[in-house]
């Protein structure tokens, strides 16, 4: 019966020394994997932060325009409103002006 248990004995080393040897040979294959994932992520982090400079950069040279964009449009609101006056003004007038008189 000893040598039953000396067989198991043996046979979980043998397991637990394959179970191992498993790992090593694993991790030498992913080792370099995570090595080249992790470089090609530090080097989308540094585009991406360039990416981010050049677009605050681009949106800080857009502000002045878009504040006169905005001021040409507040302007052409005012002169379209002008324009709408005038005319109610003139339509009321014109009847006046060609000689009728006004009830």
């Amino acid at each position: 019966m000893e040598w039953v248990i000396s067989i198991l004995a043996i046979g979980c080393l043998f397991f637990a020394f394959q179970v191992v040897m498993d790992y090593v040979k694993h991790k030498a294959v992913v080792e370099p994997r995570i090595q080249r994932l992790e470089s090609a992520r530090a080097n989308l982090e540094k585009k991406i932060e360039e990416a981010q400079k050049d677009l605050d950069k681009a949106q800080g040279e857009l502000e002045p325009t878009k504040e006169e964009l905005d001021s040409l449009e507040q302007e052409y609101v005012e002169l379209q409103e002008q324009i709408r006056d005038e005319r109610a003004k003139t339509r009321r007038r014109s009847p006046l002006v060609d000689g009728e008189e006004a009830d």
